[in-house]
């Protein structure tokens, strides 16, 4: 088949990118996709296209690329090649099960052969990084997801690459910086291991490098400490708009319309329901002094038989998406409530399996 073009998510410093391949042949067009994940899980997605219309097109692309907040990039033929049988690979070493179908790749796995590395891919798989509190944040993140690749990458370093304190991927949390000055740099963190949570201090020194714009020299880890559950919802929860609203007729029929509508959503289907999360465009919230993991949410989404609920995080958003949702979908729900909450209500009723919102409030 010949190739017509390749293009990624830079989205490699927050774990996992999104990969199109476009072909053609005698038989017309043929499209695949790909969900590479640098924290484990290898080659954790795919699916194919042939002949698709410009809707399945676009749906398809959104699934896989736009919940990822970052720019996409066009990259060459032997490149994207490469990164699949990179990550592919890794499936196969650690007994991960390949996705899709698998016989429309797996050749590239076994015997695709190029000079390339995964270190030659990095300046178009990351995001350029813009101050050092985003570069900080993104080397702690790194740290805890126990990236080698990454960590050796940004500090030219095996030794600092071969750090890890997590027993398996984990998962950052919540990170707090503080500037000592000099590129020197005191993190609080909060981060989820396989056991359980954990809090530690990290003592993380930075310096300017003219190839990679910021360089990781060193990193101290102290104080590593066991966390309640309670304790971390106390630090990552936020206050939250919960609006209410009543579907006229079957709540899949609307379900599926909002997703058609809104293919960048993650969309998790559940049993007698269906949970969508909206994630911003980008990922601004790795550059804050406080980086929190749900910051990147904009709004979810919860639709049961009946009723829709809509959890938003500031007034401007809860204004804008309720306001753009009663002026599209005024034939399928109707308003009914609204709600503030000083802690995060929404997803709590989603996982208590109450079919009652109210009933689950009072409880």
């Amino acid at each position: 088949m010949k190739f017509i073009y390749a293009k990624i998510t830079n989205s490699r410093l927050m774990g996992s990118m999104g990969l199109i391949i476009k072909r053609e042949d005698e038989n017309g067009e043929f499209y695949q996709y790909f969900l590479l994940d640098s924290e484990g899980l290898g080659l954790c997605d795919y699916v194919s296209l042939r002949n698709p219309s410009d809707d399945e097109k676009r749906i398809e692309e959104e699934r896989l690329m736009g919940g990822l907040g970052s720019d996409r990039i066009f990259i060459e033929e032997e490149e994207a090649l490469f990164l699949i049988k990179h990550f592919g690979s890794r499936n196969i070493k650690y007994g991960k099960e390949l996705s899709g179908n698998i016989d429309e790749y797996i050749d590239i796995i076994n015997n695709f052969e190029t000079e390339i590395t995964i270190y030659d891919m990095f300046p178009k798989i990351c995001k350029k990084i813009e101050t050092e509190v985003e570069f900080v944040n993104y080397m702690v993140m790194r740290l805890i997801a126990w990236d080698r690749e990454g960590l050796t990458y940004y500090s030219k370093s095996e030794e600092i690459g071969s750090m890890h304190i997590t027993k398996i991927n984990g998962a950052l949390l919540k990170t707090d910086v503080h500037e000592r000055g000099n590129g020197k740099y005191v993190v609080d963190v909060i981060y989820e291991d396989s056991d359980g949570y954990y809090s530690c201090k990290m003592a993380v020194n930075i310096a300017k490098d003219e190839e990679l714009g910021f360089r990781l020299e060193s990193v101290l880890i102290a104080d590593i400490e066991p966390m309640y559950d309670f304790e971390v919802f106390d630090e990552i929860s936020k206050e939250e708009y919960v609006t209410v609203y009543t579907i006229n007729g079957d709540y899949k029929e609307f379900a599926e319309k909002f997703y058609v509508d809104n293919p960048y959503m993650l969309k998790s289907d559940m049993e007698d329901a269906v949970f969508f999360t909206r994630f911003n465009f980008n990922n601004d919230h790795v550059g804050k002094k406080s980086y929190v993991i749900n910051n990147d949410i904009k709004a979810i989404y919860y639709c049961i038989d009946g009723m829709f609920f809509v959890g938003t995080y500031s007034e401007r958003d809860r204004d804008y998406i309720n306001g753009q949702l009663k002026a599209k979908y005024s034939e399928y729900i109707e308003f009914r409530d609204e709600m503030f909450f000083e802690q995060n209500a929404l997803y709590d009723f989603v996982e208590s399996g109450n079919e009652d919102f109210y009933d689950f409030l009072d409880e």
